[in-house]
Parts: structure tokens; C-alpha cells; sequence
């Protein structure tokens, strides 16, 4: 456990003492849950919505445990929301000793302060808008139950976000963008089905108390969206994985080449600061940029010497070949003028449009110096030995201005080597499995081609 991820568990329940001592000072309980067997009633409610969490791509967890977490708060203040968030969100993991206890105790601190403001929320809101005798049937009710929700789903989020941000190290954006950014809509629809569990359970005759438990209906339909989110997405990637290997494995030399090109494309874009949806789209177009190479022939592919005239014109047309195999996918639409434009150059001369300058979408120029920096330190069919770091960002600079752009080169030449320098090769990588290179290959005897960043086609 890290200094910041220890500061932020302490600081977390530091705050969540406080919040419980305050709501336990300011506010009493409400008659509107019934006592201590209302209380008990909603956290048994609270634990089985806990039951199935579902863990979203860059490790947030999510559950519908909010509902009757909030449904709670709104009836019984600021003390119910605490007791049923922190007792009623105990999982079988944490049981099982599946998570840490520092992580656990994070968990409950911050359901503990969400759950907590939320009364409060609603309770202050609630007399704010209906006066002293406003009544849980009415529109100001209902309004005081959103304010609730909002504070609760803002609290839960920023600290969850924070959570997961101080752990992995990556930017909260990043994972708002790929966690909760796709069932954030989910998540504020809980908000109005709590309200109206909360309104059941107040049903005469003791109606409420067996109606109330009907709401899982809708609860479990919006716990399999959660689920169905992250296994499209994780479908989604593995596919685009699958794609970009399934190229790489054609060529032994081009090796985990697109995972190399997204994954330092990917870092410079983190240094540029683009929208998170712009990073995402440059990462899948640098996993799938040679995807036209399908269409290109072996001789010509795997070719050691100089291609002729007729055989460069045909490996000039693997850009437009990946934009047409990827454009009439909607999910890939976007990426599919970055694959075409990545071997565009800035003065011009490039292929397949002979676009120049801004001409170019920002994302191929990115691509374009990834992808040129990493075919240079790599071994190629016309190269066998690969560049250094050093000459391949000579080759760069060389070339800035006029196959590269001149502004995002120097974004690649600062990166951490830790990025750009290639791990050693895995010999139980699939690639190799279907080409293996021979050992101790003697040098080519052919005129190698000159390692020039302007002559890489990969």
C-alpha cells in the first residue's frame, strides 16, 4: 500500500467518524422508517442488491446497492443512510477475504459519508422546499429526493474515482471516461426508483413492507446492463486485439508492432492532454493501422530487397485497404481516417491523398511518428538489424517538418524509455509459432535498403 493510498483510506475515514457523529448529533432518527426493525428491513434489502457487484473495465465496482441505501436515507436521515451503507454493503468477497482489509474499510467509510450527506441533503432540502409539515407524497418530496441523489451519486463517484485513480495511477478522467461515463445514466436512474421504494414502504396497512422488495425487478435488469456493458466492451477490445495479431502474425519481424504503436501513440497523447474520447480512438486506429495488410501480397509484404515500382504501388494501398475493411463498422467509423491518413506527410508527399500539414487529422500525425519510430527500432525483411533509440529520433528530427509534424516529435523524443524501449520477445508468442525466424541468420547480401524513417512502410 502506497503513502497516498494510505493518506486517502485515513483521511476518508477520518471524515466518515465525523459525518456519522454529526448526523447522530443533529439529526434523529425518522418515525417514517419504523425504528431499528425499519433500519434492519432496509439493510437486509441493501445486502442482497450488493450481492452481484459488477467490477467495470479499469477496476470501479459498481452495484445497485444505491437504491435502498437511499431509499433508506430518505426515509430515516442522515443515521439510517450510514447504518444501512455500511452494514448493508457487506459482500461475500470481503468475507472471503478477496479484497484487502484497508480496501474494505474504504468501501464502508465511503458509503458511510455518501449515505450521511444524503439525508442530510434530503432532510434540509425537504424542509426547505415544504416548510416544516411537507409530506413525503408530493412534488417537493420528490425534488428533495433528487437533491438527495445527486449528492449521494457525486460523493460515491469522486471518491470511488479518487480510489481507483490513487491506485492505478491513472488520470480520473481516463477511468470516468471507460468506468463510469458508460453506466453513469444507470446509476442516476436509480435515484428515482429509491424514491419510490421509499414511498411503497410507506403504504398503509403494512403493504409497504411487501411491496417494497418488488422494486428488484427493476434493480436486477439494471445490474445485467452493468454486466452487459462490460462484456460488450470487453468484447469490443478483444476483437480489435484479436485483428491487430492476427496482421502482426503474417510477418515474424512485425511482431507485436500495432500494440507497440497504440501503446506509445497512447502515451503521447496523455502528454498532449486529449479528450479522453480522442485517446481512445488514436489507441484502437494504432492497434489496427495495418489492417490493409491483409490485402497485400506475401512476396511483396515479406519482400527483403528494394520493392519495385508496381510493388510500391500496391504496398501504398494497404491505408485505404484498412479504411475500407473498418469503416462500415459504426463502433470503428472514426478510426477509419486515421488509418488512411497515417502515412500522410506534412509537406505533402505522402499516400494515399497526398495531404499536408493540418490537412492531416491530428490523430494520423500522431500515429504517423509512433508508428515510424517504431518500425526503426524494430528488425524489418529489407533491415535486419533495427536502430537505436538515438538514430531512430535522429531520423525524426531529421525528418520534422517534413514527413513528421514538427510540433507532436518532440512529444515522442521526451517520453520515458520505459514506453518506448521494446520488451524482450516472448518465444511462446503466436507469431512465432507460425514463422519461426532461424538462427544466426547471416546478413542479406542484398543492398539493404537505407534506414531512413521516411523509407519504413509498417
Amino acid at each position: 500500500m502506497t503513502r497516498k493510498v494510505q493518506r486517502l483510506i485515513l483521511s476518508t475515514v477520518a471524515v466518515a467518524v465525523l459525518v456519522t457523529a454529526a448526523a447522530i448529533a443533529f439529526f434523529p432518527l425518522h418515525q417514517e422508517i419504523n425504528g431499528a426493525i425499519g433500519v434492519a428491513y432496509w439493510t437486509v434489502l441493501a445486502l442482497a442488491a450488493s450481492a452481484l457487484p459488477v467490477q467495470l473495465p479499469r477496476g470501479t465496482v459498481v452495484s445497485v446497492a444505491a437504491a435502498p441505501i437511499l431509499g433508506a436515507a430518505i426515509l430515516g436521515g442522515p443515521v439510517a443512510g450510514v447504518a444501512v451503507g455500511v452494514i448493508g454493503t457487506i459482500e461475500s468477497r470481503e468475507l472471503r477475504g478477496q479484497i484487502p482489509w484497508y480496501g474494505t474499510v474504504f468501501n464502508h467509510a465511503l458509503l458511510a459519508i455518501s449515505g450521511a450527506l444524503a439525508g442530510a441533503a434530503f432532510a434540509v432540502s425537504a424542509r426547505a422546499l415544504g416548510g416544516p409539515n411537507f409530506s413525503f407524497f408530493s412534488v417537493e418530496a420528490f425534488f428533495a429526493a433528487i437533491i438527495a441523489g445527486i449528492v449521494f451519486q457525486a460523493v460515491n463517484w469522486s471518491l470511488a474515482l479518487a480510489a481507483v485513480s490513487t491506485r492505478t495511477g491513472l488520470p480520473i478522467r481516463t477511468i470516468w471516461a471507460q468506468d463510469l461515463g458508460g453506466v453513469a445514466i444507470s446509476l442516476v436512474g436509480l435515484v428515482p426508483i429509491a424514491w419510490l421504494m421509499a414511498e411503497t414502504f410507506q403504504l398503509p396497512n403494512n403493504i409497504g413492507w411487501w411491496a417494497t422488495p418488488l422494486f428488484a425487478v427493476p434493480l436486477f435488469t439494471t445490474r445485467v446492463a452493468y454486466a452487459r456493458y462490460v462484456e460488450t466492451r470487453e468484447l469490443f477490445e478483444q476483437t480489435i486485439e484479436a485483428l491487430s495479431k492476427a496482421v502482426d502474425a503474417r510477418d515474424p519481424y512485425t511482431r507485436n508492432h500495432s500494440s507497440r504503436v497504440s501503446h506509445i501513440a497512447e502515451a503521447m497523447c496523455r502528454v498532449m492532454r486529449l479528450p479522453e474520447n480522442e485517446i481512445e480512438r488514436i489507441k484502437w486506429a494504432g492497434l489496427l493501422h495495418d489492417i490493409g495488410k491483409i490485402g497485400i501480397r506475401d512476396n511483396v509484404l515479406l519482400k527483403e530487397g528494394p520493392l519495385d515500382k508496381s510493388e510500391r504501388i500496391l504496398m501504398n494501398q494497404h491505408p485505404t485497404i484498412g479504411a475500407e475493411i473498418v469503416a462500415p463498422a459504426s463502433q470503428l467509423s472514426t478510426e477509419a481516417p486515421l488509418i488512411r491518413a497515417h502515412h500522410e506527410w506534412i509537406n505533402g508527399s505522402g499516400y494515399p491523398d497526398g495531404r499536408e500539414a493540418l490537412d492531416i487529422p491530428r490523430g494520423a500525425r500522431i500515429l504517423t511518428i509512433a508508428d515510424a519510430y517504431e518500425a526503426m527500432t524494430s528488425s524489418r525483411p529489407y533491415r535486419k538489424t533495427p536502430l537505436t533509440h538515438e538514430q531512430a529520433v535522429d531520423q525524426l528530427e531529421k525528418f520534422s517538418g517534413i514527413q513528421f509534424d514538427p510540433e507532436i516529435v518532440p512529444i515522442l523524443v521526451g517520453l520515458d524509455r520505459s514506453i518506448l524501449d521494446r520488451p524482450p520477445d516472448r518465444p511462446d508468442e503466436l507469431p512465432t509459432m507460425l514463422h519461426p525466424l532461424p538462427r544466426d541468420v547471416p546478413p542479406s547480401p542484398e543492398q539493404p535498403r537505407p534506414a531512413l524513417a521516411s523509407d519504413d512502410v509498417s
